[in-house]
């Protein structure tokens, strides 16, 4: 499900104003703002100069962006991979943030203060996303971040971290020693999971990546068994899965992947008390049970399967659940699990995996990026690093040259 944003907001907040510059050949005036906008779906997207909302509605925070995650989805959407989609255009991807307040509608709940060091989370539709230098938010969407926390790896936690947390904690009861499957692409939703699972819940995790590179590292976040997924050979895929499970089957398989895997996965779950879970933002509940997987499943002999295990398959298969914590109906749970989160990369029970950092004017590079799965990890975009300057890594050196003294500065 996927909420659908106005028209009109998007096209005030898109207004260039290249050409309102001070006499003189001057700079930009200030009520403006630079931004990644997609004009046309499959395009390249093209850094401009939008105008600024002056005014805000009384629910609404306004966030100076400090750090954007580009994460696989928007990347689909960008290139057009999922046009039933039908984002509005123009249209500022970016669904994961983190910056400072610069100011605050009439309406604050949260107590919130300019200044205040922030995390956003918001819907994969709406037009006004966190590539842009800054952005107006709805308040729901908004958490306070203590300092102890990097805002950079802030934002690459609450999407993945959140709904994984969601998923646990509330809907599958994951307890110590339990046995789970969690498939892992190149956007972190699995990488995520398996964070949490294996640090915070102590799970035994069997874990399925799409690349070497992500097996490697899964492997150092504690996965009890790692397998990779051979490229159109799905049978051998089965196979090791097959040989990594052994005799046992898993009390719930999470896919963070798509492609249909759930319905490979479910020949492994226990087909009594278990569970597939779908936590792919594209999952279609209607389809799921009858689409054909995007591979070619091994061929068995029907006889070798029992007709109460080929039964609790089926029901399995039926009763896929799907969880996406933005869309979650309850916003006092949403809002739970990610102040949640918050709290436990505070303490140091989780953290984020930040592949590589990209400034904003390299926004393409960071894009071919994700597609060619060079990521092992989540993408960071530093929306406030200037053109000229190769920020990140200017700013890890920095980082590693004064040790701690940087990690008081709020950026990062």
């Amino acid at each position: 499900m996927f909420r659908t944003a106005s028209l009109k907001i998007v096209n005030q907040i898109c207004e260039a104003t290249i050409h309102n510059c001070k006499p003189g050949g001057g700079s930009l005036v200030r009520h403006a703002h630079r931004a990644a906008v997609l004009r046309e779906a499959g395009k390249p997207v093209v850094l401009e100069t939008v105008k600024k909302i002056e005014k805000l509605k009384s629910d609404e925070v306004r966030v100076k962006v400090h750090y954007c995650s580009l994460n696989s989805t928007d990347v689909k959407i960008i290139t057009g991979k999922h046009a039933e989609l039908n984002v509005p255009l123009p249209f500022i991807p970016g669904h994961e943030f983190s910056g400072e307040i610069v100011d605050i509608g009439k309406d604050n709940p949260h107590h919130f203060n300019r200044g205040d060091r922030v995390v956003v989370m918001n819907d994969l539709q709406d037009p006004n996303g966190g590539l842009i230098s800054e952005a107006v938010v709805k308040n729901r969407d908004v958490w306070t971040v203590p300092q102890s926390v990097p805002l950079r790896e802030m934002a690459v936690l609450p999407y993945g971290h959140g709904t994984a947390l969601l998923t646990f904690a509330l809907h599958c009861n994951l307890k110590e020693n339990d046995l789970i499957i969690i498939t892992a692409g190149p956007g972190g939703m699995g990488l995520a999971a398996i964070d949490l699972a294996v640090s915070v819940y102590k799970a035994t995790v069997i874990a399925v990546c799409d690349t070497e590179s992500s097996s490697d590292l899964v492997r150092e976040k504690g996965a009890h068994k790692v397998v990779s997924m051979t490229k159109n050979n799905f049978t051998k895929l089965y196979k090791n899965v097959q040989d990594a499970m052994g005799d046992k089957k898993a009390k719930v398989a999470y896919d963070a992947v798509g492609k249909g895997l759930l319905h490979l996965l479910a020949d492994f779950v226990d087909p009594t008390n278990g569970q597939l879970i779908s936590v792919d933002p594209f999952f279609n509940a209607s389809k799921f049970p009858t689409e054909v997987p995007e591979f070619e499943r091994p061929k068995r002999k029907e006889k070798s399967e029992k007709s109460e295990e080929a039964a609790g398959k089926a029901k399995l298969i039926e009763n896929v659940r799907h969880f996406d914590l933005y869309e979650y109906p309850d916003v006092d749970t949403y809002r739970q699990m990610i102040s949640d989160t918050i709290e436990m990369r505070s303490e140091g029970m989780i953290a984020g995996h930040i592949s590589k950092i990209f400034p904003l004017a390299k926004i393409q590079q960071a894009i071919e990026f994700v597609q060619q799965k060079q990521c092992t990890g989540k993408v960071l975009i530093d929306v406030q690093c200037p053109d000229e300057d190769d920020c990140p890594d200017g700013k890890e050196k920095k980082t590693k040259s004064k040790d701690g003294e940087e990690k008081k500065k709020s950026k990062d």
